[in-house]
């Protein structure tokens, strides 16, 4: 019975590996099988913004995820289905490898069946979380990334356009500035330099940004544009004008932190701090009391 319960984690392991790994092949093939003509253009060309709608190179294996979960890949700047299909599988191996060592210690400590099975529910859940929570971290990562970076580039984009430059130049221009300095909004510069470029506007391609990566101030930048675009006002000020406004806001968001950061320091001082000085206080007192009544006792 023993053999059979640490036999059976490996054989749904490797089970696993082979379907991820076949239905992977298998989305390949089929994704070569339909290039068509129409495959070699974007999806955007073809007037799908949507950064989660899956083209004919997409179908497989990446399709039969939520919507969801291909939204926080690409938010974490797994943009391209290959390299979707290659964080599921790694996901996959480490929830199999934590089941399988999880189950394999729990047999050599203690053999029955419960503890065995109990121990390969853990090791599911410590391999479905550690492969998740690296996820979202990178998420955080990069969107603090992009809006760190993000005054940089308009300064830059300003000075860029303010001396001479045409829009789309200054915007090649400064994406391939930041690519030492960022590589996330260079990234991201870059394909909203793509879309433009096969007939998206402005505003468009921007908004799409902001659903890529959660980060607001692409919209605030594609309005911005769009005005300038409708009513002919100067476009280096109002860059600079946005800028002023994001580096403002940024000011206001760390004195609010800084303000709620006395606040909160208020928890573990009182948790760590309020009992030592309890005890300073009141322990010799509570000695004496013990040692005077010890005397009346012996009187």
């Amino acid at each position: 019975m023993e053999t059979i319960v640490i036999i059976l984690p490996l054989i749904a392991g490797g089970a696993t590996l082979i379907a991820v790994v076949g239905l992977s092949l298998i989305a390949r093939w089929y994704a070569k099988r339909n290039v068509t003509s129409k495959t070699t253009v974007p999806a955007i060309a073809r007037g799908t913004i949507d950064p989660w709608a899956f083209t004919d190179q997409q179908r497989g294996l990446i399709a039969l995820l939520p919507k969801s979960i291909r939204r926080t890949f690409t938010v974490a700047g797994f943009a391209t289905p290959n390299a979707q299909l290659k964080f599921v599988a790694i996901h996959a191996l480490i929830l199999v490898l934590a089941v399988t060592c999880c189950s394999w210690f729990a047999s050599s400590l203690n053999p029955s069946p419960t503890a065995i099975f109990l121990a390969g529910c853990m090791g599911a859940v410590i391999g479905w979380w550690i492969p998740r929570s690296w996820l979202e971290w990178r998420v955080a990562k990069r969107r603090i990334e992009i809006v760190s970076e993000f005054p940089v580039m308009l300064d830059l984009l300003q000075i860029s356009v303010q001396g001479g430059m045409s829009l789309p130049t200054a915007w090649e221009t400064v994406s391939k500035t930041l690519e030492s300095a960022s590589d996330a909004i260079a990234q991201e510069m870059r394909w909203i330099n793509l879309e433009v470029g096969f007939g998206v506007r402005w505003g468009e391609s921007l908004m799409a940004a902001t659903e890529r990566t959660g980060v607001t101030q692409f919209r605030s930048l594609g309005s911005l544009l769009e005005q300038t675009e409708r009513f002919g006002t100067g476009m280096s000020l109002m860059i600079q004008v946005l800028c002023d406004s994001l580096r403002h806001e940024e000011i206001q968001v760390l004195e609010e932190r800084a303000h709620q950061a006395s606040v909160k320091m208020l928890i573990p001082l009182a948790a760590m701090m309020l009992p030592a000085t309890i005890l300073l206080i009141f322990g010799p007192i509570v000695l004496m009391m013990v040692d005077a009544l010890q005397k009346s006792t012996a009187d």
